[in-house]
């Protein structure tokens, strides 16, 4: 009998240890995440619109888990993700996600961004001023920048919070 209890002890025991081991999270739910929370603790002025549109360019469209985006809500609007063809697209979007570099310095990008108030979350290695958000995989931890500024001309409020967070605020 006592030897049964011991097992179970064990057992036990051994369960929670291997609850406590971190398991390596996926790159693309990892990024999703960051998404969601950088817009938790961003404020936009107030839009008619009944849905919450993450939008990235076609080219960017397998870098983050979007199925774990749109089981979420925010502000009580349903999370949805698009896909973008043209930078005049962006006038749907809130936020814009983006890894391919090419358009992230792109001028008329860059004014739609601040006509539609739309934030943009940029990964990638090289840091733009354009980038409201600039995340990057340092050491096996993502780092986040912010870009004070860019948000304030594109009528985004980043909560404190989000501020104290980040690696640099510029």
């Amino acid at each position: 009998m006592r030897s049964a209890g011991n097992i179970l002890l064990v057992s036990l025991i051994t369960g929670w240890m291997q609850l406590g081991i971190a398991a390596p999270v996926d790159e693309r739910d990892m990024k999703a995440a960051l998404i969601y929370n950088f817009s938790v603790y961003t404020t936009w002025p107030e839009t008619p619109s009944k849905v919450f549109n993450v939008c990235m360019f076609e080219s960017d469209q397998d870098s983050l888990n979007d199925r774990l985006l749109e089981k979420r809500t925010l502000n009580g609007k349903p999370i949805r993700v698009l896909s973008i063809r043209r930078i005049d697209d962006v006038k749907s979007c809130q936020v814009l996600f983006m890894e391919d570099p090419k358009n992230v310095e792109n001028k008329q990008l860059i004014q739609q961004l601040q006509k539609y108030s739309v934030l943009l979350v940029h990964n990638g290695q090289k840091r733009t001023d354009a980038s409201m958000i600039h995340i990057e995989l340092i050491d096996k931890r993502y780092h986040f920048s912010i870009n004070h500024q860019a948000a304030k001309d594109a009528n985004l409020t980043l909560s404190s919070k989000l501020l104290r967070l980040a690696t640099r605020v510029y």
